[in-house]
């Protein structure tokens, strides 16, 4: 069993090559599940605004996998389970379970109260139905503006204010009992060793990105914190733990191989 983690794309159709990139890299990483941990287009405004770009892009990732799973980020939460199916993904909140969690990262980042206050607001279904009943044009304009805002806003900010929070980290491995976390968002590819397990954090894209692969055989699990480009893939760094214990430890060598 081989999973592979990305998020935060931020695909724009203003920019088409970061979609050739997304599906280039990829498709050089053939996969039993591919999660899609949000932030994958860097707006959505409702299902009727999504472009020839946006189509072409999931009804690949819809493809690639036998089961291709989607979580919201915090710039797609509008994107509906509905439209998605219609291209073979699931829309699931998030995974969590003994052996792996899967979130999209912002529910991590508990020290940004004004981000987490916003979130609150605009995941309400009354804010989604009053902002999907504008006119695109309408909702176009607003996505701009905000996302303006959070330009600026983040410009300002002190980085460690829209890092992950360590308590809430272990509260989310303990709650679980697992020990495995991947999310996305923060924009820090890492994995770190916690007292309750392990967290790996893919990145944001470009032409190229973090990802991860997570692989499972007999009683053997190994993670990868792994570059995608178009052109190539390379394991930067490898963890293992035998099935059935909570101990992960590191692969001796700085980079190593993975068959893709």
């Amino acid at each position: 069993m081989r999973q592979l983690i990305v998020s935060d794309f931020h695909l724009d159709p203003i920019d088409p090559s970061r979609y050739r990139a997304a599906t280039e890299a990829i498709a050089r990483c053939p996969c039993d599940q591919l999660i899609l941990a949000g932030d994958i287009f860097e707006t959505w405004i409702g299902d009727d605004g999504a472009t020839e770009f946006d189509f072409k892009f999931l009804e690949f990732c819809g493809g690639h996998s036998g089961d291709t799973l989607f979580i919201h980020g915090n710039r797609d939460f509008l994107i509906t389970g509905d439209y998605l199916q219609s291209f073979g993904i699931s829309l699931v909140e998030k995974i969590t379970g003994p052996d792996l969690i899967v979130i999209h990262g912002d529910e991590l980042c508990t020290n940004d109260n004004n981000y987490q206050e916003f979130r609150k607001k605009v995941r309400k279904t009354s804010w989604a139905d009053t902002f999907l009943n504008k006119p695109l044009a309408e909702r176009q304009t607003i996505a701009r503006n905000l996302r303006q805002a959070s330009r600026e806003t983040q410009a300002n900010r002190a980085e460690s204010i829209s890092d992950a929070v360590e308590s809430e980290i272990q509260e989310w491995l303990q709650r679980f009992s697992s020990t495995l976390l991947i999310h996305g968002h923060t924009h820090r590819p890492a994995v770190h060793a916690h007292p309750s397990g392990l967290r790996c954090v893919t990145s944001d894209w470009g032409l190229s990105g973090i990802g991860v692969f997570v692989d499972t055989r007999d009683d053997v699990v190994s993670v990868s914190l792994c570059h995608l480009s178009p052109d190539n893939t390379t394991v930067t760094e490898q963890w293992t733990r035998y099935a059935g214990t909570p101990e992960w430890k590191r692969n001796s060598s700085s980079v190593v191989s993975i068959n893709v």
